[in-house]
């Protein structure tokens, strides 16, 4: 086992984003949800990266949106993405109490951010990487190298887990051992045969 446990949060620690979640955010903006849905992740990646509430839910609406609509939108963004997984939450505590050392690397906004400095699991993890604070989004090579630079440790120190094969290839690609993201009984194998 590598001595660094780099894990995704969304899909991962989350549960997934469900219908009715999408459905609560077109009414809030008077659209269709399928729609919606579609838009939502057409313009994520700056948003992540560091692009402002009000100007990334514009870009979904397709019209400005102003900031106190913005400001519901993030509180149910947040509220959907804060619906954790106490599977894995349970998995990543053995983890840490078998030794192994946590941190956070997801692709996340300045309001999610702030939600995860929040959450009653942060403190198990010794960093809460986020791509708005780094500036950049994986899978971009530079996200890793960043966390890499943040936990003081060389690629071979790390195991990274994501659900996202790009992510997973991008990790790769810099030499850190990578595990696909399955679900916690497939992560649970895959890390005791580390």
């Amino acid at each position: 086992m590598t001595p660094w446990l780099l894990v995704d949060f969304g899909d991962v620690i989350s549960r997934p984003y469900d219908d009715d979640s999408y459905r609560t955010l077109a009414a809030l903006l008077d659209l269709d949800a399928t729609h919606l849905r579609s838009t939502y992740w057409q313009h994520r990646r700056a948003y992540d990266a560091g692009e402002p509430s009000a100007a990334y839910w514009s870009k979904v609406a397709g019209r400005g949106v102003p900031d106190d609509l913005a400001e519901r939108l993030d509180a149910a963004d947040v509220a959907t993405w804060s619906r954790t997984d106490p599977q894995m939450l349970a998995l990543l505590a053995e983890q840490r109490h078998a030794g192994a050392r946590l941190a956070l690397l997801s692709n996340a906004p300045h309001v999610q951010a702030a939600a995860f400095d929040r959450a009653d699991w942060a403190p198990m993890f010794e960093h809460l990487l986020t791509s708005s604070r780094l500036g950049v989004a994986k899978p971009d090579p530079a996200a890793f190298t960043l966390a890499l630079a943040t936990l003081r440790a060389t690629p071979g120190d790390v195991t990274f887990v994501d659900d996202r094969p790009e992510n997973v290839d991008a990790a790769a690609g810099l030499g850190i051992r990578t595990i696909l993201y399955a679900g916690v009984e497939n992560l649970r194998g895959a890390l005791s045969q580390a």
